[in-house]
């Protein structure tokens, strides 16, 4: 089959400067494995493009075998995911061609994906994501969306509603999931009616769904963008409380010696004050890391909460923890989310809640393209790929 993979023999060519189509190799003559008890092979229709497929094919901050190593290490039946290459993508929507032990589904039906990879006898707990045997699909397992068939758990499978396209299913589901559990649910923010949300990247591909979910609960979304282009995106969205980077004063989140910038922090307070009347928030909804994470928690009104999910500027940070102890401030991780909020969040898009319109669609030639894209900071919104 035709598929995007990593070479394992890459992995110490690696450069944190590598371009993803550097590193990501098309190839025509991989054969998956047999799929095992409560797997499925699907045949992908549609894909989308997301931050953790950056990661992957820049082999940082983890190589993606190493990764895999450690699942398997948690989860000895899935050996077979340890191979020579590696294929990417956590996002797709696609039909069942083979299935085994399912009463919920069978081949022909259309299915979205969800990368939340869990042992079957952790489905059950309350919060199966927090079982040891969790990992994300095509990201810490092998067999991901960019491919022309995926093996898969039966568990992942959700049924594509007939009301969605092709390029709406097989984009959302990560970036939605995840600022779902984020914002919506009790394991993250659990934002309230009237409440301010302030929102980091806010036109990219959590920042889409993130802005449509503050407003469906009755939130108050206050967006961070870095140009006027992306503001615009924003608008466009029903955001009319927006922050552009480039029209601050201050520019640089940290100083050359890597310590704050205090005058940015008070022209933020500003900035948000002009906006809402106050110069603190209820919630941030953060995933920038290293640069932001300080502001972020100095932002926050007393028993405010920032709830993160990655960190796209570097993961090892500096913060003051005055604020968090004397202020009593939150700092919540998240992490996708569990079959049930990937349920939910599915159920929102079907039902015109939430909406997923690509602002890209691709072809399966131009994945790495498209990865470039994300890596630089110049895609908006959600890309599609087309089979």
């Amino acid at each position: 089959m035709r598929c995007w993979v990593i070479d394992k023999k890459d992995v110490n060519n690696s450069n944190i400067n590598s371009k993803p189509s550097d590193i990501l190799k098309l190839r025509e003559d991989i054969i998956l494995p047999e799929i095992d008890e409560n797997e499925c092979l699907v045949k992908i229709k549609s894909a989308g493009l997301n931050f953790n497929s950056v990661w992957s094919s820049k082999l940082y901050p983890a190589d993606p075998f190493s990764l895999m190593n450690g699942h398997v290490r948690r989860n000895k039946n899935d050996a077979k995911h340890v191979q020579n290459y590696f294929i990417p993508g956590s996002d797709a929507c696609g039909e069942i061609v083979k299935i085994k032990n399912s009463e919920n589904f069978k081949e022909g039906d259309e299915v979205i994906i969800h990368c939340a990879v869990i042992a079957d006898e952790d489905l059950s707990t309350k919060d199966p994501m927090l079982s040891k045997s969790q990992s994300i699909w095509g990201y810490e397992t092998n067999f991901g969306s960019f491919a022309e068939y995926s093996i898969v758990k039966n568990s992942q499978l959700i049924s594509k509603p007939k009301n969605l396209n092709l390029f709406a299913a097989g984009s959302s589901l990560l970036t939605l999931g995840t600022a779902y559990r984020m914002i919506v649910s009790e394991n993250g923010g659990q934002l309230k009616k009237g409440e301010t949300c302030l929102i980091w990247g806010a036109s990219g591909g959590l920042g889409v769904f993130a802005i449509q979910l503050v407003k469906y609960l009755g939130g108050v979304p206050i967006c961070i963008v870095s140009n006027k282009e992306k503001l615009q995106f924003c608008k466009n969205l029903g955001a009319d409380k927006i922050i552009c980077l480039s029209e601050l004063e201050n520019k640089n989140f940290l100083n050359t010696e890597n310590q704050f910038n205090i005058k940015l922090w008070l022209e933020f307070s500003r900035k948000i004050k002009d906006l809402t009347g106050e110069d603190k928030v209820d919630m941030v909804f953060e995933h920038i890391g290293k640069e932001t994470i300080a502001l972020s928690l100095y932002l926050l009104r007393r028993g405010g909460r920032v709830v993160t999910c990655a960190a796209t500027s570097g993961f090892i940070a500096n913060i003051d923890l005055r604020y968090v102890w004397m202020e009593m401030k939150k700092l919540i991780g998240s992490h996708f989310c569990n079959p049930r909020e990937a349920m939910e969040s599915v159920t929102l898009l079907e039902k015109g809640y939430i909406k997923n319109s690509p602002s890209l669609i691709m072809d399966f030639n131009e994945i790495p393209k498209g990865l470039n894209l994300i890596d630089k900071r110049q895609a908006i919104g959600k890309i599609a790929i087309k089979f």
